[in-house]
């Protein structure tokens, strides 16, 4: 009579993990329309202008300019990481709005294409960015997200806003 063999659990396992592991991709790819949402690094954009409402007054930075230069690469820090799994159900209504060009700090960023950052929040047709400084939601890291002139529903949350906040206070923009 044949003695049965130790059951082999590790094969079946590892093909689990790799099936389920492929669907938890796709999933996220699907709902994100980035195969690339898993990445732990972001990709960096060149923006065609920044503009800086500063309590009143707006001032548009664009490439070649020293302040676009400090700015950009403040940017490319504080973008490199984000905390959030989903868009925070938040929106910016016009009296936001309003009171961000007219009273408070807030800096608007528009790319001439469309960009995506590698996480698991869905970006269709992003091409401009607002994050308020010293105004109504500031200090949470909130990234506002638009698309041709029209600020969408939602926001990220950048992990650490603190290259941003050190480069506004570095040009003058922010006091504290």
């Amino acid at each position: 009579m044949e003695k049965m063999g130790r059951p082999r659990i590790r094969e079946p396992l590892i093909i689990f993990l790799i099936v389920a592991g492929f669907f938890y991709w796709s999933i996220n790819a699907f709902n994100t329309g980035n195969l690339l949402w898993f990445l732990p690094f972001q990709p960096t954009y060149e923006p065609s202008r920044i503009v800086v409402h500063n309590y009143g007054t707006t001032e548009i930075l664009r490439p070649g300019m020293p302040e676009y230069a400090r700015l950009k690469t403040a940017l490319d820090e504080t973008f490199s990481k984000f905390n959030n799994t989903a868009l925070i159900d938040l929106g910016l209504s016009d009296e936001t709005l309003r009171r961000y060009n007219e009273e408070q700090l807030v800096i608007e960023i528009y790319y001439p294409e469309f960009i995506r950052f590698n996480t698991p929040v869905r970006m269709t047709r992003v091409n401009q960015l607002l994050v308020p400084i010293d105004a109504t939601h500031s200090g949470h890291g909130y990234v506002f997200l638009g698309s041709n002139g029209r600020w969408l529903a939602g926001a990220m949350v950048v992990a650490d806003d603190e290259p941003l906040m050190e480069a506004m206070r570095e040009l003058g923009y922010l006091k504290k």
